[in-house]
C-alpha cells in the first residue's frame, strides 16, 4: 500500500488523543467516588494505570491492524503514522505497553491479596487483545460490539469494583452496564465517518452491517442507557435519598443536550461530566 507522507510530521503527537483513555480512567474516578475507603488510593490508582496501558496496547495494535488490511485509512492520527509506517517499531510498542499493564495490574491485585480476580480479569484481557491481533480478529467480525462491551464493563468497572469490594453487589452490575454500553456507544460513534473503508477491507463492524442512520441511533441510545445507568450507580451508593426526581431532571438534561450524532470526544465529555456533578452530588448528600 503507498502511503502519503506529507501530514505525518505536523499531526504525529495528535495520536497521543488522551480524551479517549477516558473509558478506562473513568470507572477508576466512579469506584473511588462510590467505594470510599475500602482499599487504599495508591493501590487503586496503580490498577487504573495497568488497565489504561492494556487499552493504550490495543488502540496500537488496532492501528496496525487496521493499515495492514486497508482499514481506517483516512485517519491520520493513527499509530502507523506516529511510527513512520514501521510495523516492527509499532508492534513492540504495542507488546511493551501490554506487558508492562499485565505486570503491573498482575502485581498489584496479588500485593492485594484478590488472586481469584486474575480468573476473570486476565480471560478478559486476553479477549481484548485478541479485538485485533489475531488472522480473525474480533474488531473484523460481528463480535466486535459485544467483545468491546464485554472487556470495558465487567473487564474494567467490574473487575475493579470487585477489587475494591469482593462482593457481587447492584453496584458492580449497574457499574458494569454502564461502562459497557459507554465503550459500544463510543466504538459505534467512531465507524460512520470510516464505513467505505471498513466495507473495502471487509471489515463487518455494526455501521457496515446496518448502516450510517441507524448506528449513530443506536451509539445515542447506548450514552444515554449508560448515562441513567450511571445516575442511578451514584444516587443508590450510600443509603436512600428522598429527592426522587432528581435522577429523572439529570436524566432529562444530559439527554436533551445530546446531538443526533455523536462523536467519541462528545460522549466521553458528557459522561465525564455527568460522573462530576454527581460524585459532588454525593460528597454534598454525605454531609
Amino acid at each position: 500500500m503507498k502511503i502519503a507522507l506529507s501530514n505525518w510530521s505536523e499531526s504525529r503527537w495528535r495520536v497521543l488523543q488522551p480524551a479517549i483513555y477516558l473509558v478506562s480512567v473513568l470507572p477508576v474516578l466512579v469506584c473511588i467516588g462510590i467505594f470510599p475507603g475500602l482499599r487504599s488510593l495508591s493501590e487503586i490508582l496503580l490498577v487504573g494505570v495497568a488497565v489504561v496501558l492494556i487499552q493504550h496496547a490495543v488502540n496500537v495494535f488496532n492501528d496496525g491492524t487496521d493499515w495492514e488490511k486497508g482499514a481506517d485509512t483516512e485517519k491520520i492520527n493513527s499509530w502507523f503514522h506516529f511510527h513512520r509506517g514501521n510495523m516492527v517499531f509499532l508492534n513492540l510498542h504495542a507488546w511493551v505497553s501490554l506487558l508492562l499493564g499485565v505486570a503491573l495490574g498482575i502485581s498489584v491485585v496479588l500485593h492485594a491479596q484478590r488472586s481469584e480476580l486474575l480468573w476473570v480479569a486476565l480471560p478478559l484481557v486476553v479477549l481484548g487483545f485478541l479485538y485485533n491481533f489475531s488472522p480473525l480478529a474480533f474488531s473484523y467480525n460481528r463480535w466486535g460490539e459485544w467483545v468491546t462491551g464485554l472487556c470495558y464493563g465487567p473487564g474494567v468497572f467490574g473487575c475493579m469494583a470487585y477489587f475494591i469490594h469482593p462482593k457481587w453487589s447492584f453496584d458492580l452490575i449497574a457499574g458494569s452496564f454502564a461502562f459497557g454500553a459507554l465503550a459500544v456507544a463510543v466504538l459505534l460513534s467512531h465507524q460512520p465517518p470510516q464505513v467505505l473503508t471498513d466495507f473495502s477491507a471487509g471489515k463487518m463492524s455494526f455501521a457496515v452491517r446496518h448502516g450510517v442512520d441507524k448506528t449513530y441511533r443506536v451509539a445515542r441510545w447506548l450514552t444515554v442507557i449508560s448515562l441513567a445507568s450511571l445516575t442511578s450507580l451514584f444516587l443508590g451508593a450510600g443509603g436512600e435519598f428522598p429527592s426522587y426526581l432528581v435522577p429523572v431532571l439529570v436524566y432529562f438534561l444530559f439527554f436533551v443536550r445530546l446531538p443526533q450524532r455523536l462523536s467519541p470526544p462528545t460522549i466521553l465529555k458528557v459522561a465525564s461530566l455527568l460522573v462530576i456533578v454527581l460524585g459532588l452530588f454525593l460528597k454534598v448528600r454525605e454531609r
